[in-house]
């Protein structure tokens, strides 16, 4: 089977599992107690108000007709208005995207290379002081709750040194100083667990790869240490931290939501959280949704790269 082939049959085999999050994620929202009417005018809210509200939006239909109107705009690209926000939810999740992004994003380009630089020092100094350090840093980092470490780094960093501000979100393009500022603790705290458990699977798959015939014979030959390191045991090592890679993309959607209602970083992450309290509906569908599609192209990315990495893999 041709890559293209591949590649469109797994586009189709996302669309169930895109439609299984959409209902699943319909019937817990409604599940929940509370009245999002209630929440959104208060306690004693007028009930011509109320009323009024509830018609506009159709929570006085059953449960069955909002799912499939809600089911309907979405095939049709519409997800919805906010309840809360009273503007389209699309539009709502474009404004917020770019924090959630940039956060994501340097929390990778932080944790990759230093997960395989620290596993590449501790497989190479297996069972000495190095990689010893290295393994305690993993634990570490593993064993650490982002809200914690979090936490932790506002009240020593930005209370008691007084080093970087506690919270707040400028755009890179706007102030790249002041961004660089806000964005160093969420990020260090987005990134720790990431590099923790990458450098803990670059480590042991480096190690395996170092005790391979195929080591043994070009370390034969006289090939400097340094060459067999990176050119011949690291590219074979990739192949497992790559699906690691792929599926710590959840971890570091959900980690977001945590980092940014925290810091208080104007996100998707957060737009998630507070819609989640309100119970408002088409919000959490709508980001829920695109999380679950971003999750998906990860993994896809992740397979399409195992056959450059290692062209033994085809596509079957």
């Amino acid at each position: 089977m041709g890559m293209g082939r591949y590649v469109l049959r797994r586009l189709v085999q996302i669309v169930p599992v895109l439609f299984g999050v959409i209902t699943l994620t319909f019937v817990l929202m409604h599940a929940l107690p509370g009245d999002p009417v209630k929440i959104y005018l208060g306690l004693e809210p007028s009930q011509e108000l109320a009323d009024e509200l509830i018609e506009h939006y159709g929570f006085d239909q059953p449960l069955y007709v909002q799912y499939v109107d809600h089911l309907t705009r979405l095939l049709q690209g519409d997800l919805g208005r906010s309840f809360t926000h009273r503007q389209p939810v699309s539009s709502l999740m474009l404004e917020r995207m770019g924090p959630t992004v940039t956060l994501m994003g340097l929390s990778y380009l932080v944790a990759l290379p230093t997960a395989i630089a620290l596993g590449v020092y501790g497989a190479a100094r297996h069972n000495r002081a190095g990689d010893h350090a290295s393994r305690i840093v993993g634990l570490a980092g593993i064993s650490t709750p982002n809200f914690w470490l979090a936490l932790m780094l506002i009240y020593v960093v930005a209370y008691e040194f007084q080093l970087l501000p506690a919270s707040g979100y400028v755009s890179p393009l706007e102030n790249p100083v002041q961004s660089a500022k806000l964005l160093v603790m969420p990020v260090a705290t987005l990134a720790t667990a990431q590099m923790a458990l990458l450098m803990r699977m670059t480590r042991s798959s480096m190690i395996e790869e170092l005790r391979a015939d195929y080591i043994e014979t070009a370390r034969a030959y006289g090939i400097p240490e340094r060459r067999v390191l990176y050119r011949h045991s690291l590219r074979n090592a990739l192949l497992p931290l790559i699906t690691i890679v792929g599926l710590q993309l959840s971890f570091l959607l959900s980690g977001s939501v945590i980092v940014e209602e925290i810091f208080a970083i104007p996100g998707m992450g957060r737009l998630f959280f507070d819609s989640l309290v309100v119970l408002d509906y088409s919000v959490v569908i709508g980001i829920t949704l695109f999380f679950a599609v971003l999750f998906l192209i990860g993994v896809l990315l992740t397979d399409l790269a195992y056959a450059y990495i290692d062209p033994r893999i085809r596509y079957d």
